[in-house]
């Protein structure tokens, strides 16, 4: 668990860069926005045996970060749920890329909440 909480610190220290091979702006409000998430999600680690990203079932718990364990390399490439929600590793996955995931899953969460936090009928730009 000490391990998880230090990716998670880690997290936070690069959100300010780029969280995904492709450059995304990240807007003070935005990065304000991952950086709570980072502090006050619940990391919850699953057991990954006989789940792969396909067939995953998340919890329904937005405060929570549920890391997943894949069991084998066949199961899945570690990545990230497209709501954010789950990271899926890979006992091989270095740390540099781990960081990247909590990033990109602190990224994600941030935008939904700034999605779900505007009037319907407004879209802020991707």
């Amino acid at each position: 668990m000490r391990h998880l909480t230090k990716l998670l610190l880690a997290s936070v220290a690069i959100c300010a860069f780029a969280v995904s091979a492709e450059e995304v702006t990240v807007t003070k409000e935005l990065q304000a926005a991952m950086q709570d998430i980072a502090v006050h999600s619940k990391v919850v680690t699953v057991d990954g045996s006989g789940v792969n990203p396909g067939n995953f079932k998340q919890d329904s718990d937005s405060a929570t970060l549920q890391i997943v364990m894949l069991a084998k390399p066949s199961d899945g490439a570690a990545q990230v749920s497209s709501d954010g929600e789950v990271i899926f590793l890979q006992k091989d996955t270095s740390e540099k890329e781990q960081q990247s995931l909590f990033a990109t899953a602190f990224y994600l969460k941030a935008k939904a909440r700034e999605a779900a936090s505007q009037p319907a009928g407004v879209h802020s730009s991707p």
